[in-house]
């Protein structure tokens, strides 16, 4: 029997061994492909190829469009920015006034007599004759000649002749007919100025009880400020445009254009408009011009000759005459003030247009806003040279930024008498204004806007029209404390005027 086992045994091992020889045939060996160094070359400048390609193909393709998505995104990217020119006090010219017509007539004749000019006083005062200047021709024959040649040139030459005429002063009474052409050039002036003021319209559409519709129409004149090559912009009133659902401009040779809201200031009641030029005639392009601003900072402006024009008498193209007042007033506005012009002018309660001088400058912007009840129809008017740069900012399309105080400055007495430091003084915070949010109180001063020191309100002033809404700004304020004037610091997030 155990034969029997070991051999049944023996043969399973054979029969194993004989399993494992008979699937010999399967085992392989796996070896790694070889890599292609020429192939990862061709494949990589390929790549690079076609990189190139889609590169060039989308920056064709930008510069190509980027002109259109830009006229579309940005339609007033292509217009200058506007300036309004200097004024006469700061280019250091002086400005023309009454006195601009002494050249014409003296004591009442007229200066082209004999075609020569009248010097009504000589060096010696005598005041009849015309001296030449003879000190650069005794000096050229006294100098010393450099060389023989010049010398015998000199002597060549004939003497210069010295001519002496004498003009007789001729006394005049002044008749009617000079009257009637002094204010016939008054008129003229007017006349010339007038090319650059406009009408404005404003057009709203109402129903009455009976479901008929009509148009209320609410006039205002306008000035013609600049243009950006695109747009003719154009200064009026807000409040006839207020509500409006169309403004109409009529111009000085009779057309009319429709014109679109640009900025507002809501402190001085001003926007300005603009109509596209592209819509205008070269006829009326032609017939009128951009107005003409002077200078109102001048000290002895009191008692310049004036004239109104535009709606001062409630007439479209009416006009008036007379002189300028006072210049002190100042009307205190939110983050600004304003000097206000008077006149001694006649005129409607709801007047507008502009105060020109004789050279035909404006001087001031027509507003009856704030008159006292006893002189409510006296003309009166913003000064151009405290509006010049807030008008740049609203022609070139920018908000006013707000902070939202009412303020003046410190006066000297003030600041050696009760040692109030130099800034701007905070009379009133408005309500609900980023000023009053951020903590600033009554009776603070300004000292800091950003990084600029303020010494005065006018520095506060011009520190607000360089800023935009929603700067964010370090407002610096000294507040009277127990003892002295404490330094407080507040990061304000400047708001729009607009809102």
């Amino acid at each position: 029997m155990d034969d029997i086992n070991e051999e049944i045994r023996n043969e399973n091992r054979q029969s194993a061994n004989s399993s494992e020889q008979n699937f010999e045939f399967i085992t392989e060996t796996i070896k790694e492909k070889p890599v292609s160094k020429r192939k990862i070359i061709l494949k990589t400048i390929f790549t690079c190829i076609l990189a190139l390609a889609f590169g060039a193909i989308a920056c064709f393709t930008f510069v190509s469009l980027y002109p259109v998505f830009n006229e579309w995104l940005h339609p007033m990217d292509d217009t200058k920015v506007v300036s309004l020119g200097q004024s006469d006090e700061e280019t250091g010219t002086e400005d023309v006034s009454a006195h601009d017509g002494k050249d014409e007539t003296v004591n009442g004749t007229s200066d082209d007599t004999d075609g020569t000019e009248i010097n009504p006083q000589d060096d010696e005062g005598s005041g009849n004759s015309v001296q030449p200047e003879e000190n650069s021709t005794q000096d050229t024959s006294e100098s010393k000649p450099e060389n023989d040649e010049n010398t015998n040139l000199e002597e060549a030459l004939p003497a210069p002749e010295v001519i002496t005429q004498v003009v007789e002063t001729v006394e005049k009474e002044l008749e009617l007919d000079d009257y009637a052409q002094l204010y016939q050039q008054i008129s003229d002036v007017a006349a010339e100025a007038r090319r650059a003021v406009v009408t404005v319209t404003g057009v709203s559409a109402n129903t009455d009880w009976f479901m008929n519709v009509y148009e209320n129409k609410h006039t205002s004149s306008g000035l013609i400020l600049a243009e950006n090559g695109k747009e003719m912009l154009i200064l009026t009133k807000s409040t006839p445009l207020n509500g409006s659902d169309k403004i109409a401009v009529t111009f000085c040779d009779g057309a009319r254009y429709n014109a679109a809201m640009k900025k507002s200031d809501p402190n001085t009641d001003l926007s300005v408009i603009a109509v596209d030029l592209e819509d205008m005639s070269e006829g009326t392009k032609d017939a009128c011009k951009l107005a003409e601003l002077g200078s109102s900072k001048n000290s002895s402006i009191d008692g310049t000759p004036v004239i109104a024009v535009g709606d001062p008498l409630g007439a479209t193209e009416s006009m008036a005459m007379g002189q300028i007042t006072s210049h002190t007033i100042k009307r205190d506005m939110t983050d600004t003030n304003v000097s206000i012009l008077t006149t001694d002018i006649y005129g409607s309660s709801n007047a507008s247009g502009v105060i020109i001088n004789l050279a035909g400058r404006v001087l001031g912007i027509i507003t009856q806003d704030g008159a006292s009840p006893d002189a409510k129809n006296l003309i009166r008017g913003y000064a151009i040279s405290d509006m010049k740069d807030k008008l740049e900012k609203l022609s070139n399309g920018q908000e006013l930024a707000y902070l939202g105080i009412v303020g003046m400055d410190v006066t000297q007495e003030a600041a050696d008498e009760y040692g109030v430091p130099m800034g701007a003084y905070v009379k009133q915070v408005v309500i609900d204004s980023p000023a009053m949010e951020a903590g600033i109180q009554n009776g603070d001063v300004i000292v800091k806007l950003g990084t600029t020191d303020i010494t005065s309100f006018t520095d506060y002033k011009d520190a607000m029209l360089k800023c935009q809404p929603e700067d964010l700004m370090m407002v610096t304020v000294k507040r009277m404390g127990r003892d002295e004037y404490v330094e407080l610091s507040y990061e304000i997030t400047l708001g729009k005027l607009s809102e």
